[in-house]
Order: structure tokens, then C-alpha cells, then sequence
């Protein structure tokens, strides 16, 4: 049998990748000399030709330098550079994790040359809070998707719904999952502090706070993070917003709800006191504000064995919401090979890669028929993902790169300043967005 179109690949994209791989290894760092190409094309185990048509290539593209006389050499600063067909993977996860989660989708496209640690990709995975501060950089996915996917029920269509912007696709996900609170029971019992209780209040989560940290330090009850993200995951409990473009005006930072969601985490700050950035993965503190992935990612059995969960905490008059944390395919406009990228899409979306994902329950497939078959109702945690996915989704995009950015430094500002200031902050923060989105219906800079 033939093999499939997609599955094959140019001799001097092979080589190319080859070549890069042992950069990115680290086997040749910046600076360092290439061997000879004449000993160079023995052991790729090429023509001279080729790898001399290789070579110029990476010189071309800001790679390698090469010196008449002198030799070729790794250029400084070469992890800035975009190559085409090159693969960026997520880098809040460790690689070779997610080397093994996206295997299949490799081993299907081999012209993809895969990168950890170039600063960007023609092909990425990336996280909802990068995708928003970027979006304009990336392709509208749309017409692809609607031409390999006309049945859009085959998916939870409210998690693609989120990432259109001016109604277009900018990310594809993979993945998905509820946020919740997974806490340690025997660190609850050790400190005779009652564990949370199912549909929990606010005010029942901080006096489990204030409980554990009378007995522990910070970073033993609840990793706080300032981030922005972490911040809207509380906020839109308490019905905050960011932006409404329903209301005549649209800027909620300033309204009640907001207001009342941001001295309350300010409080919840205070009580922890001092603590170091909030822990990326395992069981140590008390309790974690986390999603499918960070909890099973390389801690399975003992998250099975130690972890309980309960739902996010609910305010008095709050809205019942979730913020899910997203893993997605982006595509950068600088994308030259269209096939491929549509490739790429469709591997993604299919039956055999989703239910791979399913397998691994990393996350929850974007496909609802491997999402299912992925949750095992009698697992308690499983059950509670489930319970979650089915909640209304609140996300924390501003439409508008500009403000969303200056939002997420704003936002990390402010959770680090005492409370009086920090309301005041609030308020100076809503009134710049004003002003911009005012000058904007007038200068067209932002979309809202």
C-alpha cells in the first residue's frame, strides 16, 4: 500500500529537521562551529548537495552564519526566529509529556519539526490567557474548520464559542477543563480542620483558609497567584466582569459585583500572607485550584490516592460559573503551507486523536464522544468534572489585544497592593479602559 500523501516528506526537510534538533539538544549551542559538510553529510547520512542546500537554507533563515574561510556556526539568537512547518509545544508542561499526549499527531505529520524552546512556532499549542493577549497574530481558523466539520455537534461547541473574536476561530482546542478545588484530606485531618463540604460558600473557604494557616505556612493552604486568570477564576463567581458589549457601557471592572470579588480576594491574600508563585503540580498544599490536566499530568496515583474535591466556593448572590482552563491549536499568519496546516486541524479534531487524549484523561477531549468515554462516572473527581462541564462558561477575554494586556498587567498591579489602594487602582483601571474604548469607535484601534 502506497504510503499516505501527508505522511510523506521532502529529503531536505528531513535533513533540515534533523539539523535542528541537534541545535535545539543543545548539542550545538550558539556560537558553536558545524562539523564540515563533507563529514557533516556522512553523518546525516545524505548527499553533499542536499546538505549544502540545507545549510544555506538555515543561513537564510537567520539559523546558522556562515563565514567564508571560517565555517558555519549556530547564530546567536536563533530560538527567535520563525521556521516554516516548525511545531511549538506549550511550554507550562514538561516536553516530554506532551511529546506522549500529542504523539499520534507526530507520528502523523512528520514534515512538523517539534520545539521546545524557540519563542514561537508556526504551529503551536498554547493556554486561553496567551491566545488572548495574541490572537491577532494567529489565523481565523473558521473557513478551515467549517469545511472538515460541518457537524459541529460532533464537539461542545460553547469551548470553540469562546475563542471567537469579531467572529473569527483563532485557536482550535484540543482539550479542555472545569476548574476545581482538589484538597488533601489528610493534611484537613491532621490540622482538625473540617474538610469542604460539596456546593461550599465563600465564606465557608475562608474560614477553612483562616483554619489551616492558624497550623501552616502560605504556601501549605493555597498557592495565591496574581495573575489574571487565576483572579477572573473567583471574580466571575462573584458575577464580575470585564467587559459587557450589551450594556451602553460596556466596563464592569468598576461595577459592585467586580468590586466586591476583588476585595475579597484581597482579603483571601492578606490571610495567606507572603507566598511563593502558586505550586505548577502535585498534592503538597492543602488545597489547589486546578483543572483535569495540572491534576493527573505525572501524579496519577498519588493524586488518586490523597486528593478529594469539591466545586469552586459560591458567594452569596454569585453566579454559578466556570473558568476552564484550555489547551489549543493556533496557527500563525506567517503560515506558508496551507495544506498542511489543514492537516493539522483535521488530526486534531479526529476520532483517533480524541479518544488517544480520552485515554491518557488528560483533560477533556473538544470531541464529546471521546470526552464521555473519557470520564468514569464512579471516579469522584471524574464526576465532579462532569457536574462542572455543564455549568455556564464565563472567560476573561477583552476582545482587544491592547487592553487586553494592559488589563493583565493591571490586574497583577493590583493584586499586590494593599486593599485601600488597590480598590483605587480599580477604579483609575476602569476609566482608562472608558477612555480607550471611547477614542477607539473614533480610531477603529480596538474591537469590542
Amino acid at each position: 500500500m502506497s504510503e499516505e500523501p501527508h505522511l510523506k516528506i521532502d529529503k531536505n526537510l528531513e535533513i533540515r529537521n534533523r539539523l535542528l534538533d541537534r541545535i535545539e539538544s543543545g548539542e550545538w549551542n550558539t556560537g558553536d562551529k558545524l562539523p564540515g559538510a563533507r563529514l557533516l553529510a556522512r553523518e546525516v547520512g545524505c548527499c553533499f548537495t542536499h546538505l549544502q542546500s540545507v545549510i544555506e537554507s538555515l543561513v537564510q533563515q537567520g539559523i546558522l552564519l556562515s563565514i567564508p574561510r571560517n565555517g558555519t556556526f549556530v547564530r546567536e539568537n536563533w530560538q527567535k526566529r520563525l521556521i516554516q512547518k516548525s511545531f511549538l509545544l506549550y511550554h507550562g508542561c514538561s516536553p516530554a509529556t506532551l511529546r506522549q499526549e500529542l504523539a499520534p499527531l507526530i507520528q502523523d505529520n512528520p514534515a512538523l519539526w517539534i520545539t521546545t524552546k524557540s519563542q514561537c512556532g508556526i504551529y503551536e499549542i498554547q493556554v486561553s490567557h496567551y491566545l488572548f493577549g495574541h490572537h491577532e497574530e494567529y489565523m481565523d481558523l473558521t473557513p478551515v474548520f467549517n469545511r472538515l466539520f460541518p457537524d459541529t455537534q460532533l464537539f461542545f461547541t460553547s469551548q470553540l464559542d469562546a475563542f471567537r473574536i469579531d467572529g473569527k476561530l483563532y485557536g482550535i482546542p484540543l482539550f479542555f477543563s472545569p476548574r476545581i478545588v482538589a484538597f488533601n484530606r489528610k493534611i484537613f485531618e491532621e490540622n482538625k480542620v473540617p474538610v469542604p463540604r460539596r456546593n461550599w460558600s465563600w465564606q465557608e473557604f475562608m474560614e477553612s483558609i483562616w483554619a489551616l494557616r492558624q497550623r501552616l505556612p502560605a504556601e501549605k493552604v493555597l498557592g495565591f497567584d496574581s495573575r489574571l486568570f487565576w483572579f477572573f477564576t473567583f471574580a466571575a463567581r462573584f458575577g464580575g466582569k470585564i467587559l459587557d458589549p450589551s450594556l451602553e457601557d460596556p466596563v464592569c471592572l468598576d461595577s459592585p459585583e467586580m468590586l466586591r470579588a476583588l476585595d475579597s480576594i484581597l482579603e483571601l491574600r492578606d490571610i495567606l500572607g507572603p507566598t511563593p508563585d502558586a505550586p505548577s503540580h502535585g498534592c503538597e498544599p492543602a488545597l489547589q485550584i486546578i483543572t483535569r490536566q495540572e491534576l493527573y499530568r505525572g501524579h496519577r496515583d498519588e493524586l488518586a490516592e490523597k486528593l478529594c474535591a469539591v466545586e469552586l466556593p459560591l458567594p452569596e448572590g454569585g453566579n454559578d460559573v466556570n473558568v476552564p482552563g484550555v489547551e489549543l491549536l493556533c496557527i500563525r499568519q506567517e503560515c506558508a503551507d496551507q495544506e498542511l496546516a489543514e492537516q493539522l486541524v483535521k488530526s486534531v479534531l479526529s476520532e483517533k486523536f480524541q479518544n488517544h487524549l480520552g485515554n491518557l484523561k488528560t483533560g477533556i477531549p473538544i470531541r464529546k464522544d471521546a470526552a464521555e468515554r473519557s470520564l468514569n462516572p464512579a471516579n469522584p473527581l471524574d464526576a465532579l468534572f462532569r457536574q462542572e462541564m455543564d455549568k455556564p462558561i464565563a472567560m476573561y477575554n477583552s476582545f482587544s489585544i491592547k487592553i487586553y494586556n494592559l488589563l493583565s498587567h493591571a490586574i497583577l498591579h493590583i493584586c499586590t497592593t494593599p486593599r485601600p489602594e488597590a480598590m483605587a487602582l480599580m477604579h483609575d483601571l476602569a476609566g482608562t479602559i472608558r477612555f480607550l474604548l471611547r477614542i477607539s469607535y473614533e480610531k477603529k484601534d480596538f474591537v469590542i
